[in-house]
């Protein structure tokens, strides 16, 4: 054994125990002991430290981990060593290739400059790549193994790559029968028979490539789903399918670790056993045959310690690990050092919303005078933020007509929407001009020619006359605190609030035909006395006493994101009332008693409807027997459902599509 110091002093190593090889498919290798202090290796015992490169029976191992302790008065040494293979984590290919490429082409872009050589010994169908590269070489690697389903042997700096290494044997055991273990390990915890992926991600939030795979055994365990696949990396739908098929864990994990003894005795030739050989193994209590493998093999070389086998299904690969921690710490360290984004997609919603905002605004940000924000479409629009104030304009800056200041603020363009405020105080005067004209308050008074009001709500407004023309034969409107009027000729409408006793009176005359509305404190009644008409509200809300008929749309109108929206009534052929519920099957029956309130408004003595609709697996039915005015009875299996009753309402139990007038053959409400 040779160890060589990162400065290269070299130096033979002696006085070690313990030495042990561990191989791992696609996977650890790595030598490990113990390093005694002694005379004889005083010379190099210092030079085995982190970092050192250790050579034994042809093959280099870097140290990467090492603990020191001492044992009665020896400094002793634990040290494992990584093989050197490793080391290309820290070998960065720049450049990348796109395309259908071979396996070939793959490692010989990512083994670039590295020193080593390889060989493909299987062949292997072309996969299509985007930006192949701009990563470390084992990571490079790693991404090849995963794509062309590949398995590596490494031999110094010669690398092979096949389907599979090992051979495919006729070797047959049974656990528990013709073999015994040092270890047995069964894991269940990361089956999944179901997973989605996700590639990269396009500016709109969309992938540009998405695909789920479902195993066979789902059939077995059911739908199980494991974590989804995120990496950017992939582009194709192909390529990220077989991502997820080489990903998901279908069965559970078995490992047997024994020794070479015992597996002699299973008939196997330990002397020339392969790291990788099939074994066909049945593991008794699962009852499930797996594909099992040596898939690990650590051995003693210097020990009369037999060699150690393990036989398993688990999958997971060192260089996987060793890559994907690699890119990882590269890519926070970026983050950190400002040299790479943090993905957008890792964002909160509302900071995904907050950005998409801000930079779909499209402004200049230049600092002149304080922060300038200029509209790239109008350079003449801007905004100005310094410490005087914040200003407004529409002229390049000439002037601005909207600013706020510490001396207050001006506006010109007004509020958009609605301005809300306790208490307004004006102690000058008030004039808005517009197109059309003007508008003063001055004093208490207010004059105008033209006020365009969408919506004026006022609590209480007091000495003032509102009067929309001069002349009275005139189309207007005058009110002021004694009284209302309207008129546009023959045509009037008056109240006169002096008239108040416990109600109002608010009489409208057309034509000698009138119409009085009375106004109380909790309800105001519309009646006509020409027809019968009777409209009253109480507490803000509208009764009609009679028939209500629209010839147009009935609405809720009702509250959202997007504003208000209307939602439109349920309309039936005849008089319908209807309610829900829900209930639950027990014992193959369950009895729904029907709301008594909801029952004086329905005529449940005759046929009523009920529907069903169950939440779960089985068969369910309303019992025609068990139909009674008061209750319905549900049967079948025992689940829970949800369920509508319609009944006809009272007094229109033989009504249906009432004609109420009839206008050239048309049918119009009236």
């Amino acid at each position: 054994m040779i160890v060589t110091h990162i400065d290269g002093r070299s130096e033979f190593l002696t006085d070690y125990k313990s030495l042990q090889i561990k191989e791992r498919v696609n996977g650890e290798y790595s030598l490990s002991f113990l390093l005694f202090k002694t005379e004889r290796n005083e010379h190099s015992f210092s030079l085995a430290v982190e970092e050192s490169i250790i050579e034994y029976d042809g093959q280099q191992y870097r140290i990467k981990k090492l603990a020191e302790k001492v044992i009665g008065k020896t400094p002793v040494k634990q040290i494992q060593a990584d093989h050197t293979f490793f080391d290309l984590v820290d070998v960065y290919q720049y450049d990348t290739i796109s395309g259908a490429k071979q396996l070939s082409v793959c490692l010989a872009h990512a083994l670039t400059g590295t020193g080593y050589t390889f060989e493909v010994i299987d062949s292997f169908s072309s996969v299509t790549f985007e930006n192949y590269g701009d990563d470390n070489a084992l990571a490079l690697i790693q991404t090849a193994l995963n794509r062309f389903g590949a398995e590596i042997e490494i031999n110094k700096k010669h690398l092979r790559f096949r389907r599979q290494i090992g051979r495919k044997t006729d070797i047959q055991f049974r656990y528990g029968y013709n073999i015994k273990t040092l270890d047995l390990n069964v894991d269940s915890s990361n089956l999944s028979t179901y997973i989605r992926g996700y590639g990269k991600q396009n500016e709109d939030g969309s992938y540009a490539a998405s695909a789920e795979y479902t195993s066979p055994l789902a059939s077995i365990y059911g739908i199980r789903h494991a974590k989804p696949v995120r990496d950017e990396r992939y582009t194709t739908y192909a390529g990220l399918l077989q991502r997820l098929q080489n990903d998901l864990q279908d069965i559970p994990e078995v490992s047997i670790t024994l020794e070479a003894v015992e597996l002699e005795k299973a008939g196997i030739d330990t002397e020339k056993i392969e790291l990788g050989d099939d074994i066909f193994t049945i593991y008794e209590p699962l009852n499930i045959d797996i594909n099992a493998r040596i898939v690990e093999r650590i051995r003693f070389p210097e020990e009369p310690t037999p060699n150690r086998f393990t036989i398993a299904n688990v999958r997971g690969s060192v260089v996987d690990s060793i890559a994907d921690f690699q890119r990882t710490k590269d890519r926070i360290d970026g983050i950190f050092e400002g040299k790479e984004k943090l993905p957008f997609n890792v964002l909160d919603d509302a900071v995904q919303r907050a950005t998409q905002a801000l930079q779909s605004a499209q402004t200049q940000i230049k600092f002149e005078n304080g922060f300038l924000a200029i509209d790239p479409t109008n350079p003449n629009r801007m905004v100005l933020i310094n410490s005087k104030g914040i200003g407004i304009s529409k002229n390049g800056g000439a002037s601005f007509t909207e600013a706020i200041t510490a001396d207050g603020f001006v506006l010109s363009a007004g509020a958009i929407g609605q301005l809300s405020a306790n208490n307004i105080n004006v102690t000058g005067m008030i004039h808005a001009i517009n197109n059309e004209g003007s508008t003063t308050i001055d004093g208490g008074k207010i004059t105008t020619n033209s006020i365009d009001v969408e919506k004026l709500i006022a609590g209480h407004l007091t000495g003032f006359t509102i009067q929309t023309d001069y002349l009275p034969q005139n189309p207007r409107i005058v009110l002021n605190k004694s009284s209302f009027q309207a008129a546009n000729g023959s045509n009037r409408i008056t109240m006169n609030p002096a008239e108040w006793t416990d109600h109002a009176k608010f009489g409208i005359v057309t034509n000698n035909n009138s119409l009085s509305i009375q106004l109380y404190d909790s309800r105001s009644v519309i009646s006509n006395n020409v027809g019968q008409l009777e409209i009253w509200a109480i507490n803000g809300g509208v009764g009609v006493v009679g028939d209500f008929n629209v010839q147009g749309s009935k609405n809720a109108s009702v509250s959202t994101s997007q504003g208000m929206v209307n939602v439109s009534a349920y309309e039936t052929a005849e008089y319908y009332f209807g309610d829900i519920g829900r209930g639950e099957v027990t014992d193959g029956e369950c009895v729904i008693h029907i709301d008594s309130l909801f029952a004086e408004t329905v005529n449940t003595d005759i046929q009523y409807e009920v529907f069903l609709t169950p939440y779960g697996k089985g068969q369910i039915y309303v019992d025609p027997d068990g139909m009674t005015p008061d209750s319905f009875t549900v049967k079948g299996d025992d689940i829970p459902f949800a369920y509508e009753i319609k009944a006809k309402r009272k007094g229109y139990e033989d009504v249906r599509l009432e004609v109420t007038y009839e206008s050239e053959g048309e049918s119009v409400a009236y």
